[in-house]
């Protein structure tokens, strides 16, 4: 840890989001393998020495950058799961902050993407049980809309994989068809309704 006056959790917690905002640029730049950790320290302004008493590897950089994301955005989600609304309009909601937060994230996202290959197992896993439970909370909502006789039955986790995954079409697709926000407003009309027309029969 720091040497000195011991700092408080949340005095460590704002110096390693200074350092961590001072890395992506260097990350986009110069490449996430390419990056030295000397570099990174030069950036934040410290001694190498004095960066590995917050940060011991590039890797907890980039996973402290996803936990600031993830979190910011489950306090969110869970806050509208918790409403007392239809499920419909909670799963609605649900994607429109994660939308708004992805547009606010870009950078972030996009390097977290391309990197997480090369991150090491354990690191990937962590991942995985993020995204893992942003899915499983729309999985949630989605037996709820069942159980009240508002969808017909599904398997929960995988319509809210597809739901989820839409987003990625709606965010980078190189033939937009609208706004980012239109866009998935449709995409979630044509999850939550589908696109056959009224009283048709299948």
């Amino acid at each position: 840890m720091p040497k000195g006056k011991p700092l408080t959790e949340a005095e460590l917690c704002s110096r390693r989001r200074e350092i961590a905002h001072a890395s992506i640029d260097l990350f986009l730049t110069a490449g996430f393998p390419e990056t030295s950790m000397r570099a990174i320290a030069e950036a934040a302004g410290m001694g190498k020495s004095s960066l590995y008493d917050y940060f011991a590897t590039k890797d907890d950089i980039l996973l402290f950058m996803l936990d600031e994301f993830t979190l910011a955005l489950a306090e969110s989600a869970e806050a509208i799961a918790r409403r007392d609304a239809p499920p419909d309009a909670r799963i609605r909601q649900i994607m429109e902050v994660q939308l708004s937060y992805l547009q606010a994230n870009n950078q972030l996202f996009w390097l977290l993407s391309a990197e997480a290959q090369r991150l090491r197992p354990e690191s990937q896993q962590r991942i995985h049980q993020r995204r893992y439970a942003f899915q499983d909370l729309v999985a949630s909502l989605i037996e709820a809309g069942i159980a009240e006789g508002r969808f017909r039955p599904v398997q929960p986790l995988n319509a809210a994989r597809l739901l989820t995954n839409s987003l990625m079409t709606v965010l980078y697709t190189t033939r937009p068809a609208g706004s980012p926000e239109a866009m998935l407003g449709e995409a979630v009309d044509i999850f939550l309704r589908g696109i056959a027309p009224e009283g048709a029969q299948g």
